[in-house]
């Protein structure tokens, strides 16, 4: 199946099973977890024996068993040491979140006998107290964070890590990384052919999630019509090439900050907190390009461009950290009249992405944001990140340099 594409987040499932006792796998609907599980994890853990000698097993997992099933749900919540009792080991559970009294029967598992590898969670929302887990499995568990496909991913190439590109060309030209722009990288929609197929599955895509999913954070007063109101009028903000932030919305702040924080739990947004230095406030992106050419109706010109390439771009940043297991750093910068600029990095660079190849060196004005970013930062080096298909470096001494939106692939 061309959907079917071999996961960066493998190894690293891998590495934390030989760690950890239990490993929860978080990320979207339908962003590929059970598969991972399904098709591609063969785990081989060091078990430690009786004698203090090491022995090498590689065990099979068994069958994804699925919280989503209300019968299997409904037993997991009514008698979960008797549901955990019957299952395999190493045990894989489907959704987990959605059965939270199962969290506390693994940690009594666990603590009886702390065995590497034992259980394995996925998750489309995060393991929170919002969704009634009030025992944590922390220092238990390691949780690894599943992304679209990234343009590697995509195109079935290895993983190559690039936290701090160099390299003279990227293996992806801007003309092959325009074609994921409006389809994404979530499995399905990103090798749909036909806009209307595509349209139809996020129609569905988010009617899931907005009817079921966030209703299952507020025990009162969800209002879903709202929310399909704030996400239409998200697809505005973008179409204008413009981060969205409170300002853009007349619901009351603080029923928006909760709205936002319930899709960001469930990863239908990026929140972006503004630097230290800068004046701003948080900025919300969605997931995914796909998802972000839905919200804007698949509308053309320069500002949806710019919102669809930060989406990529962000993306791929979000894909190289965490299969690196990096924490990625979730900052940008702007001041009190200049542009934002995008991104700051561990070492303090600040990126700033243009939609345009025409626009670098032109009027001068995303240059002049970028170094009036360097000097707020003390950074030496700065970077425009646009649609070319070759960097231009800075100097030995520092200054401004040029990046590929695929450098990152």
């Amino acid at each position: 199946m061309a959907h079917l594409r071999k996961r960066f987040v493998t190894p690293l499932l891998r590495k934390q099973a030989k760690l950890w006792p239990v490993v929860g796998l978080l990320g979207p609907r339908q962003s590929g977890k059970t598969t991972v599980f399904s098709n591609e994890l063969e785990l081989e853990l060091e078990l430690e024996l009786e004698l203090e000698l090491e022995l090498e097993l590689e065990l099979e997992l068994g069958p994804c068993i699925s919280l989503d099933d209300l019968s299997t749900r409904t037993e997991a919540q009514r008698s979960p040491n008797t549901f955990l009792e019957r299952q395999p080991s190493p045990c894989v559970l489907d959704e987990a979140q959605k059965a939270p009294e199962i969290f506390d029967a693994i940690k009594l598992k666990v603590d009886q006998k702390r065995v590497p590898g034992s259980y394995f969670l996925t998750g489309s929302s995060g393991f929170s107290s919002k969704i009634g887990i009030h025992e944590s499995l922390t220092g238990r568990i390691a949780l690894v964070n599943l992304h679209p496909l990234c343009l590697a991913e995509l195109h079935a190439k290895e993983f190559r890590p690039s936290l701090t590109p160099t390299q003279k060309r990227p293996r992806f030209t801007s003309s092959e990384l325009a074609k994921s722009l409006d389809s994404g990288g979530m499995p399905i929609p990103a090798f749909l052919r036909d806009p209307d197929q595509r349209k139809a599955y996020w129609d569905s895509w988010i009617e899931t999630t907005l009817v079921r999913d966030l209703s299952r954070f507020f025990k009162r007063g969800y209002d879903v019509d709202l929310t399909y109101q704030l996400l239409e009028r998200m697809g505005s903000v973008l179409r204008e090439g413009e981060l969205p932030s409170l300002k853009h919305f007349s619901t009351p702040a603080r029923k928006l900050r909760d709205l936002f924080g319930v899709m960001e739990e469930t990863f239908l947004l990026r929140r972006i907190r503004c630097h230290e230095l800068g004046a701003g406030t948080d900025i919300w992106l969605p997931f995914d390009a796909g998802f972000a050419a839905h919200l804007m109706k698949s509308a053309r010109g320069q500002g949806a461009l710019l919102s669809l390439a930060r989406t990529l771009v962000w993306n791929e940043w979000a894909c190289q950290h965490s299969y690196q297991g990096v924490r990625l750093p979730r900052v940008y910068i702007k001041s009190a009249k200049g542009a934002p600029i995008d991104w700051i990095d561990t070492q303090g660079t600040p990126y700033r992405i243009v939609e345009s190849a025409d626009l670098v060196g032109k009027s001068g004005w995303e240059e002049r944001s970028l170094a009036a970013a360097m000097k707020k930062l003390g950074a030496k080096t700065g970077y425009l990140v646009a649609p070319v298909d070759a960097p231009i470096l800075p100097g030995k001494k520092g200054g401004i340099g040029i990046l590929p939106w695929s450098a990152w692939s």
